[in-house]
């Protein structure tokens, strides 16, 4: 038995011919008892036994609702640390292959806090970070958000702001445009550590899939197979995407003339829509600078 071995192993010596090979538990005089600190209960001592060997000395556990209740903490505490552990792990390793596509500096600065909510976005605003908060129920669904508006309006803030926040959760995910995102793909085929297959995992399986800028990118036939099977891919799994675009549905459909009916469909189905009516903020911006 493995057991046996293991513990012959430790202790250097041949198991006897007459030795009975169950374990059992013994009780360790060599230590006196203790009390439970919940509810007094004298712990005893205890060896766990085969043949004539002893080992391993450790307290009863005490049956009492106390120790139950400290029993049951210590393992929700155990089984949270080991999620936390996992989950850092995701993350680097999703930052590893996606340095190039993840959030730049610019945008790792746009968060919930310093979003300028005015009243023609102040309906975005509170979608977003209400979707952000709850993002394991729309998760479990595998729903995301399709947000629309003209240049400047503030899309990829709101995108950045929900990535921001669940990567300050925990919660791994991939941002990038188009073009940055299936980049690393194309990368594959001249050198790379990684294979076109992994990369393609890493976006079927994160946890949030953010693209910024739909349609803003050279609409390919290769671009398009690609990312109809990442977003179809998602769809059939039940993972959620977020999507920004300056472009309506309708013409997004249109740009990508191979796959646009289908990349589309899977939106609609997948997103709730959020559209951002109102001024550009950068040109905004600019006119007050030259006010100056």
């Amino acid at each position: 038995m493995g057991e046996v071995l293991s513990i012959k192993s430790i202790l250097g010596q041949e198991e006897p011919e007459h030795m009975n090979d169950s374990m059992s538990e013994v009780d360790d005089d060599s230590r006196p008892p203790e009390k439970c600190p919940h509810c007094g209960k004298a712990l005893k001592y205890k060896k766990f036994a085969i043949g004539h060997f002893t080992f391993g000395s450790h307290l009863e556990k005490c049956d009492c609702s106390g120790a139950e209740a400290e029993r049951e903490r210590e393992m929700r505490e155990k089984e949270r640390l080991q999620q936390e552990e996992e989950a850092r792990k995701r993350m680097k390793r999703i930052e590893e292959l996606f340095r190039q596509s993840r959030l730049g500096l610019r945008f790792r600065e746009k968060t919930f806090e310093n979003y300028k909510i005015m009243p023609h976005n102040k309906k975005a605003f509170q979608t977003t970070l209400e979707y952000a908060r709850n993002f394991a129920k729309y998760k479990e669904k595998g729903e995301g958000i399709f947000i629309t508006g003209d240049y400047g309006t503030g899309k990829t803030h709101l995108a950045a702001a929900i990535t921001n926040y669940l990567l300050g959760k925990y919660t791994p995910v991939i941002m990038g445009n188009v073009t940055k995102l299936l980049g690393n793909i194309k990368r594959t085929y001249d050198d790379s550590q990684y294979t076109e297959t992994e990369i393609l995992k890493e976006l079927y399986t994160v946890d949030l899939l953010v693209i910024d800028d739909l349609g803003k990118e050279k609409p390919t036939a290769w671009v398009e197979e690609k990312l109809y099977t990442v977003i179809n891919e998602r769809y059939e799994n039940y993972r959620p995407i977020v999507v920004t675009s300056n472009l309506e549905l309708e013409e997004i459909e249109q740009r990508l003339e191979n796959c646009g009916g289908a990349i589309v469909s899977r939106i609609i189905e997948m997103c709730m829509g959020v559209k951002i009516k109102g001024p550009d903020f950068r040109k905004q911006k600019l006119e007050k600078g030259r006010d100056v």
